[in-house]
């Protein structure tokens, strides 16, 4: 059972905010990437962010997130819906710009600050209170959870485009389509 919110307050507000402005972009901008994909990708965000959360934010309790160390039903619109759509806006314009080779490392590393800097912004609002936690440490989080990501799509792209050839030779066995 999810706890609701001890109080309504900034931090939720934060929340609604942040997730109606990305299930806005996520609806309105043009669907680029398979729904398969697109699947794997919201999965894939949604379970690190899970894991790093419980991690950091619980079981060692660096930080607070929202109001608890218990997982409220905010925390799970941050990691079910927020940190997943920040996750596949990140491939999106991957995808979209064509990017690759050295342009990749700047790509990430702005990724990395431009979500550092939002943590900036809510810990303003209270949706996170470090104990030990330091805000310098997530930019290294972020950065490395964005490498790891750029590796995932690699693969999962690879795969998507074998099923993609495998389909078309059973379709086609003689290579004309």
């Amino acid at each position: 059972m999810l706890i609701l919110p001890i109080q309504f307050d900034a931090n939720e507000w934060f929340v609604l905010i942040v997730l109606i402005f990305l299930l806005s972009a996520f609806i309105f901008l043009p669907k680029i990437l398979p729904h398969s994909i697109t699947i794997a990708l919201l999965l894939f965000f949604a379970a690190i962010g899970k894991w790093t959360d419980y991690v950091l934010g619980i079981k060692y309790q660096l930080y607070i997130g929202i109001d608890t160390y218990q997982q409220e039903l905010f925390d799970w619109l941050c990691l079910g819906v927020a940190y997943p759509l920040f996750g596949y806006f990140y491939v999106y314009f991957m995808m979209k710009w064509k990017l690759k080779g050295v342009i990749v490392a700047p790509y990430i590393l702005v990724w990395a600050a431009l979500i550092w800097f939002l943590e900036w912004v809510s810990t303003l609002f209270k949706v996170f209170t470090y104990n030990e936690w330091r805000l310098t440490y997530s930019f290294f989080v972020y950065l490395t959870l964005l490498i790891t990501a750029f590796f995932y799509v690699k693969v999962i792209f690879r795969f998507y485009s074998e099923e993609k050839d495998q389909d078309r030779q059973i379709l086609d066995p003689f290579g004309k389509l």
